[in-house]
């Protein structure tokens, strides 16, 4: 596993019970299914978390989020499961002061841009139609640069489970450097999408769909001019209904 929480297995636990007790606990009253769907992954892996297998971090955030429950509690057993800690990267629905705002939020630029997940969309000249506010702390715990930041919406199926039509999508600009199997948006000549990539030893990329009903699209060496990274996918906001 390459990314689980301080670079240890999140089995070690401080209260006794094993980290996929914990994720037991914490989902219920909500079916398997219904809790992988609400966190974006499948049954399946979310069935095998359940059995032992240590998810990547951004799951047990996720987990941790949608449970309601405490993150170092969820993690190794610390403290309890009132999810009092739990800090959202998102701006809570609480009523702040400017002052305080400042202190504890970043506006990240929402452009007015549709990143397909599907065949491809044009996109025009891109505007700023919104900002979203992101927690400072969970900024710097990603390590990113508040000034790369822009969230883009998603639109179509072909990332599905994993990406949502009309999901808001979190891109770190600063990232454009390729590693197999995560999440980038890319422009493909004048059109953008959501896909996962992965490189060739002959240099060529393919840009791959998590939905398998799509085809995945093979780019060669000489067509790689028309190719461009804009930057890595960190954060996906999801709709419930």
């Amino acid at each position: 596993m390459s990314e689980n929480y301080s670079g240890k297995s999140v089995s070690n636990d401080a209260d006794g019970a094993s980290f996929s007790t914990r994720v037991e606990q914490a989902i219920k009253p909500d079916s398997i299914r219904t809790f992988a769907s609400k966190i974006g992954v499948s049954e399946g892996t979310l069935r095998r978390i359940l059995k032992g297998e240590d998810p990547k971090l951004s799951v047990i955030e996720r987990i941790a989020e949608h449970a309601s429950v405490d993150f170092m509690w969820l993690v190794k057993g610390v403290g309890d499961a009132s999810g009092s800690n739990y800090e959202s990267p998102l701006l809570s629905q609480r009523v702040v002061s400017v002052d305080e705002f400042e202190e504890e939020f970043i506006l990240v630029p929402g452009y007015h841009i549709s990143v397909s997940t599907g065949h491809g969309a044009f996109n025009g000249t891109a505007r700023i139609e919104r900002h979203l506010a992101f927690r400072k702390k969970w900024v710097d715990y990603k390590g990113l640069d508040k000034s790369q930041l822009a969230v883009v919406f998603a639109k179509g199926d072909s990332m599905e489970p994993t990406i949502h039509n009309n999901n808001t999508i979190l891109v770190d600009l600063s990232d454009k450097k390729l590693s197999e199997g995560l999440i980038y948006v890319v422009r493909l000549g004048e059109e953008l999408y959501a896909k996962r990539l992965q490189q060739y030893l002959d240099g060529s990329v393919r840009l791959i769909s998590d939905n398998k009903e799509y085809v995945d699209q093979h780019i060669q060496p000489h067509e790689l001019e028309q190719l461009e990274i804009i930057g890595k996918v960190v954060w996906i906001g999801k709709d419930l209904a």
